[in-house]
């Protein structure tokens, strides 16, 4: 609903907007930031004047956009979705108990599926295969004799070894699929497989963002020429916010992929496995969105702090001037 300009709220939000979009407008650049705060009663530092006597406008602001939020059924559905996501992924036990025996029988189907002879000694065979082939493969071996005659006789060997090692893996994921449906998808084994998957991914994510902000700070102190510090230290922070969303935002896509991959091999049934995907879907973007809050939260806290903490000193110099203006006046 619109709202006239002289209504109480369109006033309120005035006062809090006008002093906090002023500042910003100066601070958009250091040296017109020092330019703007050092004219004789500039309007950014009026209204600032204005906004701390009356109260602090960034408080009111954020607590009267929070409680427009939690007034919103879509706000409070997304929130209850969050608990549940991070109640699943951190601290939800098993749902199917396994007893004892069945964790013996369990574990004893995996060290079975593990320890194939015939898998080994295939790999081994394939190994010793493969190499005894590719030291006959020099450069442009296709035009060489006696070199293509001796691929063509060693390669077969070794991709007959291949086949047999492509057929023993398959008997191995299918002793494992066995295994992992014997305990069950909603076992503590598999809710421990969906968080190592999870934790592998995260880390794969925050160590890219890492890489890539690392990368971009390297460049940028090579490039730099008249820059400032303060505007070095503000793009720098800015990159690595961009970089952890893109790096975690990716391994949560990344995650989907093998969490299906991951539940197919535990073999439910089609409502199981819909029901578990959805959760650890949501469980694993919980962790992630409460991941990325709370960067948004200490970047956004430590450029508030900043802004107030150079506000307070603007004002305090321009009191300081008047004071010495008015000294001058009087002399």
């Amino acid at each position: 609903m619109r709202r006239r300009p002289g209504h109480p709220s369109a006033n309120a939000a005035s006062t809090w907007l006008s002093p906090l979009l002023s500042v910003a407008f100066c601070a958009t650049n250091y040296h017109s930031f020092i330019v703007c705060i050092n004219r004789p009663d500039s309007d950014a530092v009026q209204r600032a004047r204005y906004a701390n006597e009356e109260g602090d406008p960034g408080v009111a602001l954020v607590k009267a956009a929070a409680g427009r939020a939690l007034k919103s059924p879509k706000v409070r559905v997304g929130l209850v979705l969050w608990a549940v996501g991070l109640f699943f992924m951190l601290l939800s036990p098993g749902l199917r108990t396994v007893t004892p025996e069945m964790k013996t029988t369990y574990e004893g189907m995996v060290l079975e599926a593990a320890n194939m002879p015939e898998y080994h000694e295939a790999y081994a065979k394939y190994m010793e295969a493969q190499a005894y082939a590719d030291e006959a493969k020099v450069w442009f071996w296709r035009f060489r004799e006696p070199y293509k005659s001796m691929v063509d006789q060693r390669q077969p060997v070794a991709d007959k070894w291949a086949a047999e090692v492509a057929r023993t893996e398959r008997e191995r994921e299918d002793k494992m699929k066995k295994a992992r449906s014997f305990v069950g998808l909603w076992s503590d084994f598999g809710l421990a497989d969906l968080r190592a998957r999870f934790w592998s991914t995260f880390e794969k994510g925050k160590m890219f963002a890492q890489q890539q902000t690392f990368y971009h700070m390297i460049m940028r102190v090579l490039a730099a020429r008249d820059e400032d510090v303060l505007s070095m230290v503000l793009n720098w922070v800015f990159v690595a916010v961009m970089n952890f969303t893109t790096g975690l935002l990716g391994a949560l896509f990344f995650f989907f992929f093998s969490l299906v991959n991951m539940v197919f091999s535990y073999q439910p049934d089609p409502l199981s496995a819909t029901a578990f995907v959805v959760l650890g879907f949501i469980g694993a973007a919980s962790v992630v969105a409460s991941y990325l809050f709370a960067i948004y939260g200490m970047v956004a806290s430590g450029v508030y702090v900043v802004g107030k903490v150079v506000v307070r000193d603007a004002l305090e110099q321009e009191r300081r001037q008047q004071q010495l203006r008015g000294e001058r006046q009087e002399w």
